[in-house]
């Protein structure tokens, strides 16, 4: 009697825990995204972080390409491991829309940086060679990015002053810290649900913000969000499986980059104008596996001028910043002052005063609920700072 009791009890949990997955599974799939407001400053979305055959990748170029022409995105940025051959092979351009631009992403003593727009290759001089590095990227007119900082081989050295910026977000990476249950039930799902089951892999990025808001605190950082492609798991010998594919990872995370001006079509003046938005952190993270968010605005009114992310103001009385998120769901709108929750709201719409000096940046949470669990939210969108001296 107590055998066939405990089969019972043994069969009704896993049907709970395959419903509660499936509830959950379910709750985290994509919104449509709604149209976005014209008038905004022109903006375009880009993959970053992805490797090719050149270096560890599991796909080529063409490969590459063929896939971010399916998942949408407006440009992609390519970062092969020490080498810029890819550049050099006359890959970098558009291809039928779709910008393709070549990086490369270095090994250092301190992990690993991306070097965007250099036009050259780079490398470490020497165990004390990293600030020189960094040096040589800026002055040739790139931007310098640390690379999965609190991942598998995390970011050691924040003394160099004149890094642009870290990966806030990294697909490859995110997904490690999960438990084994919550991975698990990723492996379960994932046949018949890969749409909620990655989204469900990606949460906010605690250590990474802490370390980016004690960096902001002192000088600008831009952050971004990042993929780490490689559609390539290795299993043995040279055999590997392609999996994730390019083109799930390209819908996953993104980095929309706001211009102020329309790109030209010349892939060299375009990639001008990007790498300068994002040095300067005009730019914010989407989890676009939720929802695309070309609409989302945050902005600070300081007297006659108004500012957006990236910007450093002078604090005068009387400053407002303002958040639009607008989404077809419902989402929470959250601002942070100096790492610390200010205020919150649920809507699209968020309106508050500038209480004083500070490093302000705003994240976004989608609501999403399920019969067994409730509401729960779900991180969306992160802003760049905007610092009020």
């Amino acid at each position: 009697m107590m055998r066939k009791t405990l089969k019972v009890l043994a069969a009704a949990c896993v049907l709970f825990w395959i419903v509660d997955g499936c509830l959950l599974m379910r709750s985290e799939f994509p919104r449509p995204a709604p149209d976005p407001d014209p008038e905004l400053s022109p903006r375009y979305s880009g993959a970053v972080h992805i490797h090719s055959t050149y270096s560890d990748g599991g796909g080529s170029v063409a490969d590459i390409v063929r896939a971010g022409q399916k998942a949408g995105p407006d440009f992609l940025i390519l970062t092969d491991h020490d080498t810029l051959q890819p550049r050099f092979d006359g890959h970098q351009g558009y291809h039928d829309g779709l910008l393709l631009l070549v990086g490369e992403e270095v090994n250092t003593s301190a992990g690993h940086l991306l070097a965007l727009g250099v036009g050259r290759d780079v490398d470490q001089d020497g165990p004390l060679g990293l600030p020189a590095l960094i040096d040589e990227i800026s002055e040739a007119g790139g931007v310098s990015i640390a690379a999965h900082p609190t991942g598998r081989r995390p970011w050691t050295d924040w003394t160099v002053d004149r890094m642009d910026g870290l990966e806030l977000l990294n697909a490859n990476s995110d997904w490690r810290d999960d438990s084994v249950l919550e991975l698990l039930r990723a492996v379960v799902f994932l046949p018949f649900l890969p749409d909620g089951v990655f989204n469900s892999l990606i949460d906010r990025p605690d250590e990474a913000i802490r370390l980016w808001m004690h960096r902001a605190q002192r000088q600008p950082v831009t952050v971004i969000g990042s993929l780490d492609a490689h559609e390539r798991i290795k299993l043995w010998g040279e055999r590997h499986l392609a999996f994730p594919t390019y083109e799930r990872m390209f819908g996953l995370i993104r980095t929309y980059v706001i211009t102020g001006m329309e790109l030209t079509g010349d892939s060299g003046e375009d990639e001008r104008i990007l790498l300068d938005a994002i040095r300067r952190g005009s730019c914010y993270v989407v989890l676009e596996g939720y929802e695309p968010a070309p609409g989302f605005a945050f902005e600070l009114t300081m007297g006659p001028e108004t500012r957006s992310m990236g910007s450093t103001v002078a604090f005068q009385d009387g400053g407002r910043l303002h958040v639009t998120a607008p989404s077809s769901g419902p989402v929470r709108i959250r601002l942070y002052r100096n790492e610390v929750p200010l205020i919150e709201t649920e809507g699209h719409e968020l309106f508050v005063e500038v209480p004083g000096p500070g490093v302000y940046h705003t994240e976004v949470y989608q609501l999403r609920s399920t019969l067994l669990r409730g509401e729960r939210q779900r991180l969306w969108i992160i802003s760049n700072a905007i610092r009020v001296e």
